[in-house]
C-alpha cells in the first residue's frame, strides 16, 4: 500500500527533525557559552526547552499519522467484511452440497 511508505517516510523524518534539533540546539548552546553570552545553566535550559518542543511537534506527528492509519483502516475495513461474507456464504452452500451428497 502506498500510504504505508508515506506514513512511515514521515514518521522518520519526524524522528530526524527530533534528532538534527537535539545537535542543532546544543551546537548553538555551545557557541552562545564560548562567547559568554550564555551561562551553562542558561544553555542547559535553552537545549531542554528546544528539545520538549520537538518532543511536542513529534507526539503531534505521531496523532496525526494515528489518524490517518485509522482512517485508511475505515477505508479498507468493509471491503474485507463483504468478501468475508461472501465467503462464509459460499462455504455454507458447499457444506450442504457436501451433506446433499453423502446422504
Amino acid at each position: 500500500m502506498a500510504e504505508d511508505g508515506i506514513l512511515k517516510k514521515t514518521m522518520l523524518a519526524g524522528l530526524g527533525i527530533y534528532s538534527i534539533t537535539r545537535e542543532k540546539a546544543q551546537e548553538i548552546m555551545t557557541d552562545l557559552v564560548k562567547r559568554g553570552e550564555m551561562s551553562k545553566d542558561e544553555g542547559a535550559k535553552f537545549v531542554k526547552s528546544v528539545l520538549d518542543k520537538a518532543e511536542d511537534e513529534v507526539a503531534h506527528l505521531k496523532e496525526v499519522i494515528d489518524k490517518q492509519v485509522n482512517q485508511a483502516i475505515t477505508k479498507i475495513k468493509p471491503t474485507y467484511e463483504e468478501e468475508f461474507k461472501k465467503l462464509h456464504k459460499k462455504i455454507d452452500k458447499i457444506a450442504k452440497d457436501v451433506e446433499k451428497l453423502s446422504k
